[in-house]
């Protein structure tokens, strides 16, 4: 819960203001989602403790008693109350949503801080979402990308995304169509192994990363 206010930050530097926000709270809740952010470690060498790091659980707040909640509830009339300040762990340059249906895993939304963009952190996103499909069993990934955004179609075709069809205006702030795009089956030994070479190609590329997929 306390990584929500720099996510939120991301997603509101990416998108155009028509742009529906996540509601992050409930999709914490929600059994059928993950959500990963990616992380730019402190210290390279301690890049795999930074990302254990998120299995600890976030500390609840105790229920309140009837009184307190009154004597809060008569402030907030009368007062704005000041806002809590964010609690930064990690410094989060870019997160990844996927919704799981059936046997299909659906990513929602990718997004990166503008200062951090061109150097490999959506595609490692990318991986990461892949590999936390397949770590669910899902058969096949999904995705919308705006039909103009050829920079985007050309990456998701490089890890085996097909156009299969189009969604008239989906997009609120233009009303411009979106490309539907699916792999084929990502569990078959021949995407597994296009996987692990664009993983080691990443790697070679931009540099090693740690990816660090649920609490264990």
């Amino acid at each position: 819960m306390e990584d929500i206010p720099q996510t939120s930050a991301v997603e509101r530097a990416c998108f155009p203001a028509g742009w529906i926000a996540t509601p992050f709270k409930k999709e914490l809740r929600n059994r059928s989602a993950i959500y990963l952010v990616a992380c730019e470690a402190s210290d390279p060498k301690k890049a795999t403790a930074e990302a254990h790091a998120f299995d600890a659980p976030s500390v609840e707040e105790p229920p309140k008693a009837g009184l307190q909640k009154l004597v809060e509830g008569i402030r907030g009339v009368f007062g704005q109350p000041e806002p809590p300040p964010e609690v930064q762990r990690q410094k989060i340059v870019g997160f990844v949503g996927v919704w799981f249906m059936v046997d299909e895993a659906h990513i929602t939304v990718i997004g990166v801080r503008d200062e951090y963009r061109r150097h490999g952190i959506g595609e490692l996103l990318l991986l990461a979402a892949a590999e936390g499909a397949m770590q669910r069993g899902a058969h096949v990934l999904t995705l919308e990308v705006r039909i103009s955004n050829q920079a985007a179609q050309g990456l998701y075709k490089k890890y085996g995304f097909q156009a299969v069809g189009t969604r008239k205006g989906y997009y609120t702030d233009n009303r411009e169509d979106a490309v539907i795009m699916t792999t084929d089956s990502i569990g078959s030994p021949t995407y597994k192994t296009l996987f692990e070479g664009l993983s080691q190609e990443h790697a070679a590329h931009w540099g090693a990363s740690v990816r660090h997929i649920g609490g264990g």
